[in-house]
């Protein structure tokens, strides 16, 4: 069961992100041609680019997380014994985990306020805009705490 919610929730995110750098793509080209071809630019085109580029800058962030692919310091790991290896890995996950937390706070907050304005060019609140954010909070704390019960459900079977 784990494994097929761990399946739907990775394609999820996943496919999420390839159809917003492709609709992205889409309205860049749209709007590069209708500037320089068409002699008029339109006014959706910029924000709806903008928009794609953060939700899939957000998304692509829980999936380095996902992947371990985030930014870390690893010069000093080698030098250390397994068990404190160990320690300093759940002290990084607790901190990105940590920050997660702080991410869904905040980016609803964020959002709430943005929910009184609108985004002009293509008519949607500018809450919108910050609920990324608050998404990659939630997934990032899903991709920690799963990849936590994978390693940990690991060291059981090599234990046995």
């Amino acid at each position: 069961m784990f494994k097929k919610i761990d399946y739907y929730f990775n394609k999820l995110v996943e496919y999420l992100g390839m159809m917003l750098l492709l609709i992205m793509t889409v309205i860049v080209s749209w709007v590069v041609f209708s500037r320089f071809v068409l002699n008029k630019t339109p006014a959706w085109g910029e924000e709806g680019a903008l928009l794609c580029m953060v939700w899939f800058g957000f998304l692509c962030m829980a999936l380095g997380v996902r992947d371990n692919r985030h930014i870390s310091i690893e010069f000093y790991d080698k030098y250390l014994t397994p068990t404190a290896q160990k320690i300093l890995l759940i002290i990084k996950r607790l901190l990105i985990l940590a920050f997660s937390i702080f991410m869904i706070v905040e980016g609803a907050k964020m959002s709430k306020v943005a929910a009184k304005n609108q985004l002009p060019g293509i008519k949607i609140k500018s809450s919108y805009l910050y609920l990324p954010v608050v998404l990659a909070g939630i997934s990032i704390c899903y991709y920690i705490l799963t990849s936590y019960l994978r390693d940990n459900h690991r060291e059981e079977e090599s234990d046995t």
